[in-house]
């Protein structure tokens, strides 16, 4: 049977408007084409959940996440059918019978996410579940009837969608209603197993979701690397310091709702929690209600610089082209996001016989580079790799240079 899908309300239970406005007043009074991942230096990431612009305005909601300064996207929501299907909100069939299928609705969605990590996006993210009925139900039905191997239909879906998509690298466990210990954790592994991460999105019920963690972790170390605190909503009582919400090791990101904080009161509210408890990241519900407006970098910002999250991409052209017995040039650009202040510095790998590159003087925002090719320079293409680098923070990426 098809769920309904209400982007704007379905990730959460009814708000209590009550406790989310004492929350938010105890937390106040408180106290060029090169194609690349950003360097950054971090522990936790900023993230910013979003439904269907992911998917079907990628001419917007691409460019914009991947300069905006968020380190995670987290693409919602994954919906688990019965027989084991995986599909976006009703509207985009990713998995059928095991196999990916993605392509026949979108067929550059994989190409459009691999972009977003040229930029600030360090984690890809896919959430499964929300205040809907269902979705994990079938999960706990599939687990105990198939189990998790290399035969169910769960592993196969799974399995499907990392080939796919490469730049997948995680799952956002967002079950409210199902809570089935067991099932959960042999998924999780299973998903461990596979190469994702796993993040617990919680709104209620810590201590399941402390056995999650602990149980997920101890079969399998590693695999659950973070946790999503909804602090809106249904969840708008939850103190990402207090004691039911830690985790140990595994750091919570608390996440806040646009609808009623500006920027300025997400970098308050997330500052209050860094300063109490050291949290290391945070992230943004919903998307969908800002894109395409700019507010995106806003919000990042304010993540970024309350917990101390920063590092810088690059960009110029994907090619460039030179002739014998002449010179071309490139320029580079530098983008920074978050708290990252320093100085890049560039160099470039070994170039064809022939060849020579300078690096003009000087650590701007956009640093110039010369090509010049002797006259007998050996022509054809090659793969140049560039290393930006800033202290202890490192990008690598690769160009085309044509040398005829």
């Amino acid at each position: 049977m098809k769920r309904a899908r209400n982007i704007q309300s379905a990730h959460f239970c009814q708000p209590s408007a009550v406790t989310y406005c004492a929350t938010i007043l105890l937390l106040l009074l408180a106290g060029l084409g090169f194609s690349a991942q950003a360097a950054f230096a971090q522990t936790g990431y900023s993230g910013i959940f979003g439904g269907g612009p992911y998917y079907k305005s990628p001419s917007v909601s691409i460019p914009e996440i991947e300069k905006s300064g968020f380190t995670e996207a987290i693409v919602w929501s994954v919906e688990v059918s019965s027989v084991g299907d995986l599909n976006f909100n009703g509207e985009f069939p990713l998995t059928s019978g095991g196999v990916y299928v993605g392509n026949e609705t979108y067929p550059n969605f994989a190409a459009d996410l691999a972009t977003l990590k040229q930029g600030s996006v360090q984690r890809v993210t896919f959430s499964i579940g929300s205040s809907n009925y269902g979705d994990w139900e079938d999960i706990t039905a599939l687990v105990e009837a198939q189990g998790t191997g290399p035969g169910s239909i769960l592993y196969q879906d799974f399995q499907a969608l990392k080939a796919a998509i490469p730049a997948l690298d995680a799952i956002d466990f967002d079950d409210e209603n199902s809570y089935n210990l067991p099932t959960t954790v042999q998924f999780g592994v299973m998903l461990g197993n596979l190469g994702y991460h796993v993040l617990p999105d919680a709104y209620d019920n810590s201590s399941y979701w402390m056995s999650v963690v602990s149980e997920t972790n101890s079969e399998l170390p590693g695999t659950v690397d973070g946790v999503h605190l909804q602090v809106y909503a249904g969840g708008a009582g939850n103190d990402p310091c207090a004691a039911e919400w830690n985790f140990g090791s595994v750091p919570v990101f608390p996440g806040l709702w646009d609808r009623g904080n500006t920027p300025g009161r997400v970098k308050s509210m997330m500052t209050a929690w860094h300063t109490q408890c050291g949290i290391v990241g945070g992230f943004m519900w919903l998307y969908d209600d800002f894109e395409g407006t700019g507010k995106a970098a806003k919000f990042a910002k304010s993540i970024d610089d309350a917990v101390g999250i920063g590092g810088f991409f690059l960009s110029g052209p994907s090619s460039v082209s030179v002739e014998q017995g002449k010179s071309a040039k490139a320029t580079i650009a530098v983008a920074d996001f978050g708290t990252f202040d320093g100085t890049v510095s560039l160099a470039l790998s070994a170039l064809p016989n022939g060849v020579t590159a300078t690096i003009a003087p000087g650590s701007g925002k956009k640093q110039k580079v010369t090509f010049k090719a002797s006259a007998d320079a050996q022509t054809g293409s090659s793969s140049v790799t560039v290393t930006g680098t800033s202290g202890a923070i490192t990008q690598t990426f690769t160009f085309t240079l044509v040398v005829s």
